[in-house]
């Protein structure tokens, strides 16, 4: 039955309903990193730092499954808009072997490639192999990670986004124990420290990949979807979701190297300066999850309305998801803005780590504004199916963002703070440029992306 107009448009209880578990499966990801920067905060700031370049490192790597994975999202969202459920099982399949295989070659790859890079671009030596030890552990979670992903776009794009919150759950619950264990050497463990980090991340990725596996093989979810059958490899219906999807994975990679770049560039500034962008980042990553979850939820919305016939109503709703999305990052910064200080003391007992750090603080603060309403409207882009439009629109706000960041840097080195005002230059680029294609770019047309002869 296709939906009627008011139906396209989906309430403030709706949109909550489908968001808060999606925010609940960032959320566990984000104690990851929260735990693990608490922790290394409390090993030492060598630590803290390299656990800073090795995570920026991974997650450069797992953007490109990351792409591919919204590629799926946005694809079964279609389907699902179109009222066609059994070719959605299809898509899963064939993604996730897609994503076996690239994880495959990318930790082979970070093995090789990792000891090679490293020494290029950090210039102080005592991060050099702390960094590189941690991302020879931390690299293998890429395999879990991209099954992950993967049923985060299948719940999402389905919108049964329930499964999302008990799977954050597991994972976050395993992370703080063996974070625990690991990292200080409890309960006849030896201390690993930064490696017993990494090995934390991996094996509680591990557990919500084994929870998500066990929980879709259910027989009512396998015979609605054709899930799990699994005959041959896909060829046409691959080829079809890398259309959709490469531009996205080019866009995640190009995005994700920028953020690596800019840790780069704080490290020639001090150590301490990279200690302290490190919390800002954990911090950063934790103010946002709401917004992520609202894009996320905003790209499946619009894909499903434009396969139920209502492509009128597209920028409808990303305006009212965009509106809830304001409030709630209002709120968390007006929070965040009072207990600064507090939030900080989490992360490090050192008092002169906070002082530096509180100024930075205030800037991601005021970016996170700009950043509700500019990540909801691009991710609008993308949900029409036009990722190859929204992945330039990517590249000219980077481009925008590194100059604006090498300006700030070179007058001001000495002040780790200002660096962080370029993310106001990035999420207002990708505002504008984002309304602008909404309201002026030939999107409505992007139905045949999604039209193909298969048997799957």
């Amino acid at each position: 039955m296709r939906q009627t107009i008011s139906q396209a448009i989906p309430g403030f209880g709706k949109i909550w309903a489908v968001s808060l578990p999606v925010m609940l499966s960032m959320l566990a990801q984000n104690i990851i990193n929260v735990t693990d920067t608490a922790f290394m905060g409390r090993v030492g700031e060598i630590e803290l730092g390299a656990a800073a370049i090795g995570g920026v490192y991974f997650h450069v790597l797992f953007m490109l499954g990351f792409g591919f994975a919204t590629g799926m999202q946005i694809l079964i969202s279609r389907r699902k808009g179109e009222n066609n459920p059994s070719k959605i099982g299809p898509i899963m399949e064939t993604g996730l072997l897609f994503l076996w295989a690239l994880a495959i070659i990318l930790i082979a790859g970070a093995q090789w490639l990792t000891p090679y890079i490293m020494p290029k671009v950090l210039s102080h030596e005592t991060l050099l192999q702390p960094s590189i030890n941690f991302l020879n552990i931390r690299v293998y979670g890429l395999i879990f990670v991209f099954v992950n992903v993967s049923f985060r776009a299948f719940h999402v794009g389905t919108t049964s986004t329930r499964p999302l919150t008990y799977g954050s759950i597991i994972m976050a619950i395993t992370n703080i124990v063996l974070d625990y264990i690991l990292i200080f050497g409890k309960f006849g463990f030896p201390e690993m420290g930064l490696e017993g980090a990494a090995l934390a991340s991996v094996i509680s990725e591990a557990t919500e990949a084994f929870y998500f596996i066990v929980y879709n093989s259910r027989s009512k979810i396998r015979k609605t979807y054709r899930l799990f059958y699994f005959k041959n490899m896909n060829f046409t219906l691959l080829k079809h979701t890398l259309n959709i999807s490469v531009f996205v994975m080019l866009q995640y990679f190009i995005s994700l190297s920028t953020w690596f770049i800019f840790f780069i560039v704080i490290e020639k500034t001090g150590e301490q300066n990279l200690a302290s962008s490190n919390i800002i980042r954990s911090i950063y990553g934790f103010i946002t999850i709401p917004v992520w979850a609202y894009s996320a939820v905003t790209s499946s919305f619009v894909s499903n309305a434009i396969g139920a016939g209502y492509t009128g109503q597209v920028t409808a709703i990303i305006s009212k998801i965009a509106r809830l999305s304001f409030i709630t990052s209002a709120v968390i910064t007006l929070c965040t803005g009072l207990l600064a200080r507090q939030v900080l003391l989490i992360y490090t007992n050192s008092t002169e780590l906070v002082n530096l750090s509180l100024l930075s603080v205030y800037v991601i603060l005021g970016a996170n504004i700009v950043f509700s309403c500019s990540c909801v409207s691009f991710n609008g882009v993308s949900g029409t199916g036009k990722t190859k439009t929204a992945m330039f629109i990517e590249i000219i706000s980077l481009a925008l963002y590194m100059a604006a960041l090498y300006l700030i840097v070179y007058y001001f080195p000495d002040n780790v703070a200002f660096a962080w005002f370029s993310e106001f230059v990035y999420w207002l680029g990708l505002l504008i440029l984002s309304l602008l294609y909404l309201r002026f770019g030939k999107w409505r047309n992007a139905g045949s992306l999604f039209n193909y002869t298969s048997n799957g």
